[in-house]
């Protein structure tokens, strides 16, 4: 890090909690479960497809939503890095800084497509 310059990772790892996945499972049963972990992925690349339109139309209010909306659906079925990296573009949101907005926005986009590939991936594995 050079001074006041914070260089982000472009090869994060998706990070994963399946603990979180578990108590879906306990709480619905495994095949409502999985339903309900298809349609969150489904909403996810919906969401994530609504922050690349919105993130350029300043549209601040309905950005915000579409944030809250995607961190509330990474964090149900345990996708613990998207939560956490829509909540940091959430902080950058308020904080005016237009190059950081773009910087996290950026790595949300990174994230969410290696996120949602991770857990298609884990689906995949289990059958």
């Amino acid at each position: 890090m050079r001074a006041g310059i914070t260089v982000l990772p472009l090869e994060e790892p998706a990070r994963f909690n399946p603990g979180q996945l578990e108590q879906l499972c306990n709480r619905l049963g495994e095949i409502r479960a999985e339903a309900e972990v298809g349609f969150a992925l489904q909403r996810l690349s919906t969401l994530l497809a609504e922050v690349a339109k919105l993130r350029d139309t300043g549209q601040r209010d309905q950005l915000e939503e579409v944030l809250d909306a995607l961190i509330r659906d990474a964090q149900l079925i345990g996708m613990a890095t998207l939560a956490r990296v829509g909540g940091h573009v959430l902080g950058c949101l308020d904080g005016g800084d237009p190059t950081a907005l773009a910087a996290t926005l950026a790595r949300l986009e990174r994230i969410g497509d290696r996120s949602i590939h991770a857990v298609w991936d884990l689906e995949d594995l289990s059958g």
